[in-house]
């Protein structure tokens, strides 16, 4: 299930003092929005298939997206209008990227704790008086945080509303410029002592301020990921292994040394999968460690188990997806699966057809397969850790994991499941960005949109790992074996 996460969009292109821009951002916005409006009729698999989250959200937001780039005169405006449209499918299989970059942050990240906003993380030596930690937020530019974050912020990411966690994400992002004018000019706090103080967050700039290195080490307390991809050990008898994506490019070596080493564990009680900000590629690097944990056979069947249909819009854009899915290293497991369906995709443009099914099956069929496969054929049981930042073929296995009856879920929700992939960029016509959209619709027993929700919740902040791995530990040791189904 080859797919790629679009990282939320925290990007920009000047903080102040730009120079003057002789773009007609109205013609690039009008020209730009039409185009992204018929592409996503027919080259989204989800509008091609008639899927209800993307027909309706083409159908709403194509109306308001047109005449709101009528309106645009500004490059703000352009990029507002752009990312609110594609953000509107909540779907980060659905993307877009403009070419930004991070150039400005009020020094602050608020997040949602305990049923408030508060300040999570407050710079020191900052130029201006900053909020301490645990402060709550009241508002922001005049309004409660809450409208503030539905009504600036949350518009222009793809984290749809209805996750659990989305107002967290808003608030995460909010305090960083993003080029889409999002950032407030200042907020009332609710001290910890209790006294309300009005702050000023003036922006100040990365370059030659804060700098990138700093905002990555920032991100790294908030923002959980899982440790480089490898075998690690959490307790006796329970091993933990990092798989922070399921990219050949960065991880295929370490994956490779990994099977062999899981192969070998013939003892352990528990593997816990910490599968936290993997963000998808393709999904054979985390089947292959069910096959070496369960042996071939076995994990090949839990690969089946997730999806019964796959289906591929027949277009010359999905031909070139694919011929480049063949084409790349990473993908090399797939290349033959690649191969095959070329042949297909070319037959049906001939035909004319808009769909082409490559993998077909039953519901019932699925089901019967899953229920053989409940049961595991001896080695260690399943934990995995989650969060939002799952997606794509992470989600896919996290379905081939939940196939065993026993496996245990924890950490946080997912996003909503993405029945989505083979993902096609496409250059926009102004030559101001690209966007990105899915190609395949896979069918399965997990609705669209659906979240993946732990088992145990986690109480603290996922990226703080000891304290994350200390919890894991005394948890699964206290866990009573699981009853055969």
């Amino acid at each position: 299930m080859p797919s790629f996460r679009l990282l939320p969009l925290l990007f920009c292109t000047a903080l102040a003092h730009a120079a003057p821009d002789a773009t007609d951002w109205n013609a690039a916005a009008r020209q730009d929005m039409q185009f992204a409006i018929d592409k996503v009729r027919s080259s989204h698999a989800g509008a091609v298939s008639g899927q209800v989250d993307v027909k309706d959200a083409l159908e709403l937001g194509g109306r308001i997206g047109m005449v709101e780039a009528a309106q645009v005169h500004t490059e703000v405006e352009y990029r507002r209008a752009m990312v609110r449209f594609i953000d509107g499918f909540g779907d980060p299989h659905t993307g877009i990227n403009l070419r930004l970059n991070v150039l400005g942050w009020t020094g602050i990240v608020l997040d949602q704790v305990d049923g408030a906003f508060r300040v999570t993380w407050s710079e020191p030596s900052w130029p201006n008086p900053l909020p301490p930690l645990g402060a709550i937020v009241q508002s922001c530019n005049g309004v409660w945080i809450g409208t503030y974050l539905k009504t600036r912020v949350a518009p222009f990411i793809n984290h749809s509303l209805e996750y659990a966690t989305s107002a967290s994400e808003a608030a995460r992002q909010s305090m960083f410029e993003s080029g889409l004018d999002w950032a407030p000019a200042g907020c009332d706090f609710v001290l910890p002592d209790g006294r309300t103080r009005h702050v000023d967050l003036p922006l100040r700039p990365v370059a030659g301020g804060v700098g990138v290195a700093r905002i990555a080490q920032v991100r790294q307390q908030v923002d959980a990921k899982a440790r480089p991809a490898g075998l690690y050990r959490l307790a006796d008898g329970t091993a933990w292994v990092a798989m922070p994506d399921f990219d050949g490019r960065t991880s295929g070596a370490a994956y490779e040394k990994l099977y062999a080493q899981l192969a070998e564990l013939k003892d352990a009680k528990w593997v816990v999968f910490d599968l936290r900000g993997n963000g998808g590629g393709d999904s054979t690097w985390g089947n292959r460690a069910l096959q070496a944990l369960y042996g071939k056979d076995y994990g090949m069947r839990l690969g089946d188990a997730p999806a019964y249909t796959k289906r591929l819009v027949a277009d010359q854009a999905t031909i070139d997806v694919y011929r480049r899915y063949a084409s790349l290293p990473a993908f090399a497991a797939s290349k033959q699966d690649f191969d095959d369906i070329i042949p297909k995709l070319a037959l049906a443009v001939e035909h004319g057809d808009k769909l082409v099914v490559v993998e077909t099956g039953t519901r019932d069929e699925a089901a019967a397969l899953a229920a053989q496969m409940r049961t595991r054929p001896g080695g260690p049981r399943i934990a995995a850790v989650i969060d939002r930042g799952c997606f794509s073929s992470c989600m896919n296995f996290i379905q081939q994991i939940q196939t065993m009856s026993d496996t245990v879920l924890l950490g946080e929700p997912t996003l909503g499941y993405s029945p989505y992939g083979e993902i096609n960029q496409l250059k926009l016509p102004s030559g101001h960005g690209t966007i990105q959209l899915p190609a395949a619709i896979y069918t399965s027993f997990q609705a669209p949109r659906e979240p993946f929700v732990p088992d145990l919740p986690y109480p603290g902040n996922l990226a703080d790992e000891p304290a994350l791995m200390t919890w894991v530990a005394t948890t699964l040791a206290q866990m009573k074996p699981a009853k055969t189904p």
